[in-house]
């Protein structure tokens, strides 16, 4: 993919907010250096193993997971000028990883420890005081970590010498079950001031729906509430596939449909757990093109730190630290599904020295 090159915001399309009209004109003059349009969506979705010349493996695993949710995006297409020198030419520049065009969002990556960071994070700073309208996220070592063990749990098992058990409990089986009632109460109240039928005419129940098998229990826990303060609702549930290896899908779709039709419906997305947002971004999209009327999402947790791409989530349960979590229907390789509690994952390692 070519890389373009910009100094300045000025005709750029892509970097809103660049310095201000106060920077002096010759400065300006030698900065009106314009970035490539961007390429072509069939070129900005690539498809694994497309040889792009990705500096780390980290960026390639990240390029693979975008392209499986189908998200655009540009392998370093802009660069920024950071300082100038006393004639005016440009004497540092950055340029981001990535850039994601319908989320008009920059992505830069590093696997550098956090102690190490200190200059990217000052680049980064200093893009924003110099360009306020871009957005730029920065992933550290400790997100790529979470990435892996998010989209590739087949990464890791028991044969690479680790123990799982369940650490610290985070929400216990009678916070999780209060929680759930203050939401069923708010949910019925919002679902009845927006569904108000004409006269005669009785409304649609709630159509609570599940994302994948981690939401039932969560789910069935959240309809039962609703039912109990006298919302009707019905349940049913949609399977995505998940981004596992290079061997499987290419593209997410979704695996099992819902068995009820979802046009003109109101519709309840129940998730377990919204991190990165890419699923849910999916489904989404999906969800409108099957016409439904209206739709929110209740997540049982919102985990807004790993977040990549915007998604609204109406209600939650929980702030979720960024840990691996089980119980109340998360699990890790089929284990502790059925904890009543949620729990941070300990992870000890069996290694002998």
């Amino acid at each position: 993919m070519a890389r373009g090159s910009v100094d300045s915001a000025e005709g750029d399309p892509f970097i809103p907010g660049g310095p201000s009209e106060s920077e002096e004109s010759p400065r300006r003059e030698l900065m009106a250096v314009h970035q490539p349009a961007l390429p072509l969506l069939r070129q900005t979705i690539r498809l694994p193993g497309d040889g792009e010349p990705f500096a780390h493996p980290f960026e390639q695993d990240f390029s693979r997971i975008l392209t499986y949710y189908r998200i655009r995006w540009a392998y370093e297409p802009t660069s920024f000028t950071l300082a100038w020198s006393p004639d005016g030419r440009p004497a540092e520049m950055f340029t981001p990883d990535f850039y994601l065009p319908d989320q008009r969002l920059y992505v830069e990556l590093t696997t550098m420890r956090q102690r190490l960071v200190t200059r990217k994070n000052r680049k980064v700073r200093r893009l924003r005081e110099l360009y306020p309208g871009v957005q730029i996220k920065l992933l550290y070592r400790r997100d790529y970590h979470r990435l892996v063990a998010c989209y590739r749990p087949d990464g890791a098992s028991p044969e690479d010498g680790l123990v799982c058990r369940v650490g610290r409990v985070l929400h216990t089986e009678e916070e999780i079950r209060s929680r759930v009632t203050d939401l069923a109460t708010v949910i019925a109240s919002d679902a009845t001031r927006a569904g108000e039928p004409g006269e005669g005419v009785a409304p649609d129940p709630l159509l609570v729906l599940g994302v994948g098998r981690g939401s039932e229990t969560f789910a069935r826990m959240l309809a039962a509430a609703l039912r109990e303060v006298g919302q009707p609702v019905e349940m049913d549930r949609v399977d995505l596939t998940r981004y596992r290896t290079l061997n499987g899908a290419r593209r997410v779709r979704v695996r099992r449909c819902p068995r009820l039709d979802l046009s003109g419906r109101r519709v309840l997305v129940v998730e377990d757990v919204v991190s990165t947002g890419l699923s849910l971004r999916y489904l989404q999209a999906w969800m409108r093109r099957r016409r439904v009327e209206t739709f929110d999402v209740c997540a049982l947790l919102d985990r807004r730190v790993a977040r990549l791409v915007d998604v609204p989530i109406r209600y939650a349960a929980f702030e979720a630290p960024n840990e691996v979590l089980v119980g109340c229907g998360l699990d890790l390789r089929h284990q502790f599904r059925d904890l009543p509690f949620i729990a941070a994952l300990a992870v000890e390692s069996t290694a002998t020295g």
